[in-house]
Formats: C-alpha cells, structure tokens, sequence
C-alpha cells in the first residue's frame, strides 16, 4: 500500500492494499482490520466484527473491499473530512491469530492528506479550421475509483466516450472525450467535474479556428437605436460580398438593424480586418471591426 495518499474532500478515498505469505498463513486471509497508529493502545479504524467499537471519525464510514483470493486488504472511506487529513493507518490481518511469528503490520502505515479538487485538464487535437472536426477532452483526477467524478463540457460533441486510468500516485483519473464540428472561429470551450459529494472543479479554454480558403462563412452585425426614423444603413468594407440587411422593432421604444454577410475567404484577405459601418440618417456612424481574417 502507499506511504502516502491524497482523498478528496467529501468524496470517497479507496486505499490500495494486498498482502502475500510463504510461509505462517493466516488463520482467516479474510479478516482484515484496519487500526489508527498511535503511540498507545489501537484504536479502530475499520473492523466487521466490532463496529461500534471504531472510533468516532471512522464510524459508519469505513470498509474492506473483499477479495476473491482473499489477499485484499484495500479500506474504502466514506465521506472524507477535515478530521481524516494527517491520519496514519495501518491494516492487520487476522488479529485474533497473533503469537511470536506475527508480521508487525504496524511497521507499514498510510498518511491521509485531505486535499480540494483540481480543476479538470482540457486538451484539444486536430487541425483548427472551421469547417474541419478537432477531437476535445477533458480529464479530472480524483481519489474514489468506485464513485467516479461526472464530467461535462458546453459543447455539442459527436462519438463521446467516458475512460477510466489508475494514476502511479495512487490516484484515478476520469476522462471524457468526444468529436467536435468547428462552425465558427472563436468559441470558449468549459469543463465541469461533479464529485462524489458534491465538490465541483471547472476550467475554460477558449478555441479560435482558421477561416478556411474558399469556404463561405456567414457573419452577422447588428446595431441598435431607439428612434425608428434614425434607421441605419450597415456597410461592410469588402462591398463585392453578398450580405442581407432587415430591420426589427425589439421592443416599445428599441429598434435594430442586422446585415448578415456570406463571407468567401482568400489567401489575400489573410490578415485583413472585417470591419462593419452603420450610417444613420441624422449622419452619425458607428464601427466595429469583427474579426481577424484567416
């Protein structure tokens, strides 16, 4: 078992542990009781037979997984708290059976160090043009592999998969991946990881995509104004572009005015800004340059 192992707090914390003998077998392989180390007596962590004997932070929220070869020691802790950070541990198996020739199980403990959350990690591959499809993911490390943390993103995705790793520190990792189509050049992409217990971690990234040579693309500006015979007129700066303008009343005293542009891209245009103009009729204009062409 570790030396040292981080739970999650209010989540559940799963302690690797197995043993082996050659020689002096225990009488019963499958009792295993776990025990609080301290500098006198043995105070109970986890015991089947004698429940209302564990102490007070351990009560109610200990157990050992069971094992088919019964050479399992693992403990599983219920609803980690502040109390259980710094606890050292040890397991015993078989502890009515203990004469000259018992293993010391106390020469090996485990430290609970009691930690919050990390934020999930997001990693994107693929080539980053709209149009074109990028695979995202997102992982999130916990401490509870029977209780898994559920993950979530803000996007639609396509072929999604939800993995499960154990980690070399003892820790497991949950990650959830899927295809996503790029419609657009710039969309803020947000993770969420819902523990055991309630904790939650997020994280943000933000995807920017290459506008793709020859492919149409639609953008929309809009303005809005409050008296109606102010109507504007939206220009955009590459005039030899299709776009369609239409007006709406928004509410009692709001008007707007939207030009949706079908923009085709060229190598020549990279770098250039898209940049649109309102000109009303009282002869004030207003800009907006919208987005670096790629």
């Amino acid at each position: 078992m570790p030396t040292n192992i981080k739970g999650l707090l209010n989540s559940c914390l799963v302690i690797p542990c197995s043993f082996d003998y050659n020689e002096y077998p225990p009488k019963r392989a499958d009792r295993v009781v776990w025990y609080q180390y301290v500098s006198r007596g043995y105070p109970l962590v986890c015991d089947k037979w004698h429940p209302k004997d564990v102490i007070d932070i351990f009560r109610e929220k200990t157990k050992v997984h069971p094992s088919t070869d019964k050479k399992s020691c693992t403990l599983e802790i219920e609803g980690v708290n502040w109390n259980h950070d710094k606890q050292k541990l040890y397991p015993w198996v078989d502890p009515e059976k203990v004469g000259k020739s018992t293993h010391r199980f106390y020469d090996r403990t485990v430290t609970i160090e009691v930690v919050q959350p990390e934020p999930p990690q997001i990693m994107i591959y693929g080539e980053r043009k709209v149009g074109k499809s990028v695979t995202v993911q997102c992982s999130a490390k916990h401490t509870c592999s029977i209780h898994k943390p559920t993950l979530s993103l803000n996007i639609t995705m396509k072929d999604k998969e939800v993995t499960n790793i154990q980690l070399p520190d003892y820790t497991s990792q949950t990650t959830l991946r899927g295809t996503l189509d790029l419609e657009r050049d710039f969309q803020v992409i947000e993770c969420t990881a819902l523990h055991q217990g309630g904790k939650t971690a997020k994280i943000s990234e933000t995807l920017t995509a290459q506008l793709t040579e020859g492919v149409a693309k639609s953008v929309i500006c809009s303005v809005s104004y409050k008296c109606k015979k102010n109507t504007p007129t939206i220009e955009w700066n590459f005039s030899d572009m299709q776009y369609l303008q239409k007006n709406k009343k928004i509410s009692s005293n709001m008007y707007t005015t939207e030009s949706n542009l079908t923009f085709i891209g060229s190598l020549e245009d990279n770098g250039k800004p898209l940049t649109c103009t309102a000109r009303f009729v009282a002869g004030e204009t207003s800009n907006s340059s919208l987005l670096q062409i790629k």
